[in-house]
């Protein structure tokens, strides 16, 4: 039973410490930032949320590149301050609204191509 124990507690430890969880938290809490000042309903928040999560997780730290060139912060800002979960935090709040923008476009795109 020590060898079950000390497993599930090596896998939390492990889990506790992985960059993709903190990442895909902080991307959820910006998905739910996103959805509190949007007002959405139930349904959608909790899909902005779980997409917040997911997009930032995904990303990884290449959320941090994208926000360092967005702000236009120099070389090194977001490692030097450790803003790894802010980064992902914003593509958390932006993420789902941007993918929807893109897709919107592309299905405008294609609804012009069936009209022509």
């Amino acid at each position: 039973m020590k060898e079950d124990g000390s497993f599930i507690a090596s896998l939390l430890r492990d889990l506790g410490a992985s960059t993709v969880l903190m990442l895909a938290f902080w991307g959820a809490l910006g998905g739910a930032t996103n959805a509190l000042t949007t007002r959405m309903r139930l349904r959608e928040a909790l899909r902005h949320i779980v997409l917040g999560g997911l997009i930032a997780a995904g990303m990884g730290s290449l959320s941090a590149l994208i926000v360092a060139a967005w702000l236009r912060l120099p070389e090194g800002a977001i490692p030097a301050g450790g803003a790894v979960g802010s980064a992902a935090y914003l593509v958390g709040v932006f993420g789902a609204a941007a993918i929807e923008m893109i897709l919107a476009r592309l299905r405008g795109r294609r609804g012009d191509d069936r009209d022509a």
